[in-house]
């Protein structure tokens, strides 16, 4: 046998193991991967109670009643002890109507004690009053009261129109007069003796009387004020009702005549008022 085939007869034997392993390697089936353990979300259960709620905007002054409210469901760990439960008050609604609103009560929003003042604890009037704050009435008619479109819950600005003396009478003999605006941004409490609007009472109240929310202070200054002259109203847009604004106003006597100092948004302002 020559040296050539001799080589190529080697080169077969040594290639066959490797070939049979390929082989072998090829008619063996891939692993399988293990599957994945998914792993589920936790669903944390909420406990939830019926708690007495608001069903619409109730407005400062309205008087309730069972259709007012309504139950809605409120997380546990969300409870406050001033919530009604339903399950500590099934009759809730029966028993807080016929309340008062003593302050704006948005729709939804949890019914607390404090925002209603129920008939017989107390004076509903000074209930509706704020800490330090006075209910002081004075007269008005339609055409000095914004047309009688003024309602319970607005704010005011309140004129005074005085005449002027002691300055000499026009060429034509006539009075002069001055007009001041004395009070700013002041609630209304009640016209006449209502002090709750609602969708049955039209656009405006028209009354001859007007309570207003004041301090001390400036409810004696509304009294002399009506001596020295005609009140005006006017009414404030109501988004800036609850703008900080002050309504007090300070005495000071020169001679014969009254200076006032009218704060205007926290700005004092001097206003002589003459003809006492």
């Amino acid at each position: 046998m020559d040296r050539r085939r001799l080589i190529l007869l080697v080169a077969m034997i040594l290639l066959v193991p490797l070939i049979f392993f390929q082989l072998k390697k090829l008619g063996t089936p891939k692993p399988v991967a293990a599957p994945v353990q998914v792993q589920q979300p936790v669903v944390e259960t909420v406990t939830t109670k019926w708690v007495l709620v608001a069903k619409d905007d109730i407005k400062f002054g309205t008087r309730l009643t069972p259709e007012s409210f309504d139950w809605k469901e409120w997380p546990e760990e969300l409870l406050s002890p001033e919530y009604t439960i339903r399950a500590n008050n099934q009759q809730a609604m029966e028993n807080l109507a016929g309340g008062v609103a003593r302050s704006e009560i948005y729709a939804n929003e949890p019914i607390t004690e404090r925002k209603i003042v129920m008939p017989g604890t107390k004076g509903v009037m000074a209930a509706l009053l704020r800490p330090g704050m006075r209910a002081v009435t004075t007269r008005i008619s339609v055409d000095t009261a914004a047309g009688g479109f003024i309602q319970p819950g607005d704010h005011v600005d309140i004129i005074l129109t005085s005449a002027i003396t002691g300055l000499g009478a026009t060429g034509g003999g006539g009075k002069r007069f001055s007009a001041e605006t004395i009070f700013e941004n002041v609630r209304v409490l009640a016209i006449d003796q209502t002090f709750s609007t609602d969708s049955g009472t039209g656009a405006s109240v028209i009354g001859s009387t007007a309570t207003f929310e004041m301090n001390q202070f400036d409810a004696e200054m509304l009294q002399q004020s009506v001596a020295q002259g005609d009140l005006s109203l006017t009414l404030r847009p109501m988004g800036r009702a609850s703008a900080p604004g002050k309504s007090q106003a300070s005495v000071k006597r020169k001679g014969g005549a009254t200076s006032m100092t009218i704060y205007r948004n926290g700005q004092p302002t001097q206003v002589a008022i003459r003809g006492q």
